[in-house]
């Protein structure tokens, strides 16, 4: 029988080399242990880049013909439309990324990006792109609807212009002058161009309603009459119009018999859509012309109806601007030559105007008011001013009034 190994005092004893390999592994670091799952982890989060560098071509192609890549284009013509700077520096990086996608073949992922900004810059060059791309998609209607949403805002516009006669188009984009069913909701509505009537039948069938859609003008802002020009004395016209989001303007406008006729005017802002519905009352049908018609009301010295787009007067001189609705505010600058009181005097031009005054420092602080007056009334105001500064009013109209005024600063 072996003798037992002796083990000296204060040490451990011998350990075999199978428990000794145990000892090792289960000191191994925890990265080493589990290596594998960060194999899945990485393989996870790289699993999207590696699905699109395989889906995705990876060369470019030229641009489309007809299709505008210039993204300075959206702001120079969000200006020039809206009357604002584009301060959405998001439109521009996405309008670049569409075009990288259509210079890439993803002529889907271009048309996704472009229709979201159609909701926030809705401007032709946009609307064009998409008319390009879904032409290349073979998307027909949509193409045409993108091409009629870039005439709607300028009916000449040289690029869609091209465009329509380069793919043989003719003017299928432009609106036409009759009415062209079914277009009895919103999503089938006809466009409709200002000042450019469109003929229309309410016809005796139950529930037959007319929806057209249209865009006003560019800036600056002005008045817009929709008229329903009734030619059946069997017609009793109704009128209602929507904004985009289809919250009704109008209520519902009736007229009061047979063969009368409609009108709402309002001063809607600029580049924007709306729908109009046209129906008869009490089952009522006829014949009937649409028209919508700028009214050019706004006068010489618009757009200026903030602070900072103020129109510069020169002391001395009398003009004649007019609030156009209730809605409507002139602001002028002028420069005080030497320190002193200014005058300035505000008159109706008709019997109803009540104009009201508001006088601004040089840092645009509001520095007083303007005297109360009466309908059709005048007031006069008197401010002290400093040699070489820029001053600045506002006359506006109390109690939802409007009308000519003249204007004096000596």
């Amino acid at each position: 029988m072996p003798e037992a190994q002796q083990v000296p005092p204060g040490s451990s004893p011998p350990v075999s080399p199978g428990r000794r390999r145990v000892r090792r592994r289960r000191h191994r670091p925890l990265v080493l242990r589990y290596w594998w799952v960060l194999v899945v982890v990485a393989f996870l989060v790289l699993a999207p880049w590696i699905w699109n560098w395989i889906t995705l071509p990876h060369f470019k192609h030229s641009p489309l013909a007809g299709y505008i890549t210039d993204a300075a284009k959206v702001e120079e013509e969000y200006l020039l439309f809206t009357g604002k700077p584009l301060q959405d520096a998001v439109v521009n990086q996405q309008f670049e990324q569409a075009t990288d996608f259509m210079l890439l073949g993803n002529y889907s992922n271009a048309v996704i990006l472009l229709e979201g900004i159609s909701k926030r810059a809705a401007v032709p060059v946009v609307f064009n792109d998409l008319g390009v791309l879904y032409v290349k998609l073979k998307d027909g209607p949509r193409a045409m609807k993108a091409f009629r949403d870039a005439l709607a805002r300028n009916h000449e516009y040289p690029p869609v212009r091209a465009n329509l006669r380069n793919m043989n188009l003719g003017e299928a984009a432009d609106a036409g002058s009759s009415e062209v069913e079914p277009n009895n909701t919103n999503d089938q509505a006809n466009a409709v161009w200002l000042d450019k009537p469109l003929d229309a039948v309410i016809s005796p069938s139950i529930g037959d309603v007319d929806c057209f859609w249209f865009i006003t003008p560019r800036p600056p802002r002005d008045r817009v009459a929709i008229q329903v020009i009734n030619h059946a004395v069997t017609l009793i016209p109704r009128l209602r119009v929507f904004d985009a989001d289809g919250r009704v303007l109008t209520g519902l406008k009736e007229a009061i018999r047979g063969g009368d006729s409609l009108r709402f005017d309002f001063s809607p802002p600029p580049n924007t859509l709306y729908y109009v519905q046209v129906d008869g009352a009490s089952g009522s049908s006829g014949a009937y012309t649409l028209a919508v018609t700028p009214l050019r009301a706004f006068d010489l010295y618009e757009p200026n109806d903030d602070i900072l787009s103020a129109s510069r007067f020169t002391l001395g001189q009398t003009i004649e601007p007019n609030i156009m609705d209730a809605d409507d505010t002139d602001y002028f600058s002028f420069l005080s030559p030497a320190s002193g009181p200014v005058t300035i005097d505000v008159i109706s031009k008709n019997s109803t105007l009540v104009p009201g005054l508001s006088a601004f420092a040089p840092d645009r602080r509001h520095i007083g008011f303007g005297p109360d007056t009466k309908p059709g009334g005048s007031l006069h105001y008197v401010m002290n001013v400093e040699a070489n500064q820029t001053y600045y009013i506002q006359v506006w109209a109390k109690g939802n009034t409007a009308g000519p005024y003249g204007l004096t600063i000596k």
